[in-house]
């Protein structure tokens, strides 16, 4: 594999990371629940994006649970770490980092709190893109972020970047995905697209994209799995049916409470494992929240 290359395609789980009542790391529940994600068949591991809590993590802590992780996980499946900030010199580091490591490539989300302009977009990529050899996907997550990464932007990057080398949309948008993929594809037939958003799983891949990250296989990995490989066996039939199968379950998302909250929960609530809480400000549900979840799950 060439510098920059990235082979990420399929179902890419973004792990819970998993706290302690005091609120440190969990580090041998955390190793626990990559096993049980890489058992169950998923083609890579996304850690520390935003079910992965890395807003609630300082620099030290998100460095710690990158080695951790990257050192566990040993070259069983790919691992992106996300290593996005506010601020370009922070992004540099966790980058830099993460390559340390042994990260497979790196998540960048656009920086928050103020709006960029497109310039400043270009300025922050192309400062990581030039600081790591490490394949970089861009996380673009306009509802958190305010910014959404013009595909005219993402095709100048991969054009200066080689290591530019994938974007996840969390747009619930079939037209955004569409073109993105036809668009990009263009630019370099390898730029991976994913979605970030669960239910377009079959979307994503029926438009020629490469895989999705979706925060609900922390609970469920295997039912993303046995979808996706229907779909990679052809059998498009197979694929629509189960994803007709398993979409009530995606009605946990509108369960009311932080994402954040119900993952974890619906995580304990299955056996997958002891997910705890996450840390504040998200609030463990609400009791009527947790029957709802209760009962979502039981479907």
């Amino acid at each position: 594999m060439q510098p920059g290359e990235l082979m990420l395609q399929g179902i890419i789980a973004p792990t819970v990371t998993i706290f302690r009542e005091d609120g440190s790391l969990d580090s041998e529940a955390n190793r626990a629940h990559a096993d049980f994600l890489i058992g169950q068949g998923v083609h890579g591991l996304h850690v520390l994006g935003a079910v992965g809590e890395f807003m609630h993590m300082n620099l030290k802590e998100r460095e710690q649970h990158a080695t951790e992780m990257c050192q566990h996980v040993d070259g069983r499946v790919p691992v992106v770490i996300e290593t996005g900030t506010t601020s370009t010199r922070e992004t540099m580091r966790l980058s830099r980092h993460a390559q340390g490591v042994g990260a497979s490539a790196v998540s960048i989300i656009t920086p928050y709190f103020w709006s960029l302009s497109e310039r400043e977009v270009i300025a922050h990529y192309s400062a990581v893109a030039n600081a790591v050899d490490l394949p970089i996907i861009v996380n673009n997550a306009p509802g958190n972020t305010g910014v959404s990464v013009a595909t005219e932007t993402l095709a100048a990057l991969a054009r200066e970047h080689r290591n530019l080398a994938g974007v996840t949309d969390a747009i619930d948008s079939l037209e955004h995905l569409r073109q993105r993929v036809s668009a990009m594809k263009a630019v370099n037939p390898e730029f991976r697209v994913l979605s970030g958003l669960d239910v377009h799983i079959v979307s994503i891949m029926e438009m020629g994209g490469d895989g999705i990250i979706p925060a609900t296989a922390n609970v469920a990995p295997e039912q993303y799995v046995d979808l996706y490989n229907a779909w990679n066996r052809r059998d498009l039939e197979g694929a629509h049916e189960r994803l007709a199968r398993f979409m009530p379950a995606m009605d946990m998302l509108r369960v009311p409470g932080s994402l954040l909250s119900i993952i974890t929960e619906a995580m304990t609530m299955r056996g997958v494992v002891n997910a705890g809480a996450p840390r504040q400000p998200a609030l463990p549900l609400s009791a009527e929240s947790r029957a709802r979840l209760r009962d979502t799950l039981a479907r």
